[in-house]
């Protein structure tokens, strides 16, 4: 249910419950452990604060100690909200995942319900309000509480408070749905709800005051990609005119897949044709995915960007070897012979401009595309993320169906394209590179 509805309150009394017989582990957590510690401390005030104080051992407060412990040998502590970290070591009679929309994995359910199978009755609790495509967790589990309502067999008990879909936030019938505490002694105050619900902006009421999901960014790309769309105007054909090209990598964050884009430029630098190189669909085949990019970037004597704090700068390393090359600079008005590499590292900073840039390209059709199927639906579920002032996109597809990975790739090969200059000549050129220069193919191969 929304916020400020008793979410709290209600854990709290549901932990002190449990910890009444004797040998109950309860275990707390919510979108870090620093949070999750946070509002353990609270619980405890509350409980030392009331008669329950009485039948409480100690409190131990210290960082990374924390527990409550009970005479009866019953105890409560707060827990890291990872898959690797999520009380894994312990066997639990309650877990409780407070803010559960903030997972955007099914990690934290894996290593929590493991915990329960030992204690006869154990029960895992969730609690949140409604979240975004972000929240892989919550969305889970939404839907099978949806599902379970009705089903005599069900073992699941899901309680939702929330406006319709297409509710009015204008509509006090709607809003109350939402807000069950509304005008309740100690509950949400009317009034203010009311105001905040008229005053906020349309999102932040919609999933904070009327607990319905909302997207965690700004729209994406697929509203102007239409118009970027031009069947003849591809990398060869910019390369045959006396453009240049450079790559882009980058890799899905679970480092099962990744993507190698190409941008070319004209010498005008008017219009920005990028294709697809290639995709790895499994972590196997990605050390071909880098070679791949490696014998590219030779082949054209161009740039392959890569994100330095992307899951592809674990690449950075192998990129530079592979395209290790000497060139002649100028140092103290002599030239001089030196070690250098066709990577083109885009910082976190740059990473924030390349992305805006990216956006206003594809909106003013500075980008154009081949109306490729692959790159088409990974544009479709790209979404924006916001960072401060920027944004950058979201690496997540919690659908399955999408490389958001060709979408970031494309954005560091087009920033490359746009802000870098041309690779200084080498002193030598690799056999590989002249046995493999070809132009990039308008049909990729793909893996």
């Amino acid at each position: 249910m929304a916020r400020q509805n008793g979410k709290t309150s209600w854990i709290l009394t549901r932990v002190a419950r449990q910890l009444l017989p004797a040998g109950q582990h309860v275990a707390y957590t919510a979108q870090d452990r620093s949070l999750a510690r946070l509002k353990w401390e609270e619980h405890v005030d509350i409980l030392m604060d009331t008669p329950f104080a009485s039948r409480v051992k100690e409190v131990n407060k210290q960082r990374n100690q924390e527990k409550l412990v009970m005479k009866n040998g019953s105890w409560y502590m707060p827990v890291t909200p990872t898959a690797k970290k999520a009380a894994r070591s312990l066997s639990l009679d309650l877990a409780i995942a407070d803010e559960a929309y903030a997972h955007v994995s099914m990690g934290l359910a894996g290593a929590i319900r493991n915990t329960l199978l030992t204690r006869p009755l154990a029960q895992f609790y969730l609690v949140s309000n409604a979240g975004d495509e972000t929240s892989v967790l919550w969305r889970h589990y939404t839907d099978l509480g949806r599902a379970s309502i009705g089903d005599p067999d069900a073992t699941i008990c899901w309680i939702e408070y929330a406006s319709s879909d297409d509710a009015s936030r204008f509509d006090p019938v709607e809003v109350r749905a939402a807000n069950p505490s509304a005008g309740e002694p100690g509950g949400v105050d009317w009034l203010s709800l009311m105001t905040e619900v008229r005053e906020s902006d349309e999102a932040t009421v919609r999933k904070e005051n009327l607990n319905l999901w909302t997207s965690s960014g700004g729209p994406g790309l697929s509203r102007w990609w239409g118009q970027a769309k031009r069947s003849g105007f591809t990398v060869a054909k910019v390369l045959a005119d006396g453009g240049r090209v450079v790559f882009g990598l980058d890799f899905e964050p679970d480092r099962d897949g990744g993507a190698l884009m190409a941008c070319a430029a004209m010498p005008d630098g008017q219009v920005f044709p990028i294709e697809v190189v290639a995709v790895a669909d499994d972590p196997v085949s990605m050390d071909g995915l880098v070679k791949r990019a490696a014998d590219n970037a030779i082949a054209h004597q161009s740039w392959v960007a890569v994100g330095a704090s992307s899951p592809a700068a674990s690449a950075i390393p192998a990129l530079e070897a592979l395209t290790a090359r000497k060139v002649k600079v100028k140092r103290g008005g002599q030239y001089k012979t030196e070690d250098a590499h066709l990577v083109f590292p885009v910082t976190a900073q740059g990473t924030s401009r390349a992305v805006g840039a990216f956006h206003d390209a594809v909106v003013s059709a500075k980008v154009a595309h081949v109306d490729d199927p692959v790159l088409n639906t990974a544009v479709s579920a790209v979404v924006r993320r916001e960072v401060g002032d920027s944004f950058v996109w979201q690496r997540r597809d919690v659908t399955g169906q999408s490389r958001p990975s060709l979408v970031t790739a494309a954005t560091m090969a087009y920033w490359c394209a746009l802000t870098s200059d041309p690779v200084p000549a080498a002193v030598t050129k690799s056999p590989r590179a002249r046995a493999a220069r070809r132009p990039v193919s308008g049909q990729p191969v793909r893996r």
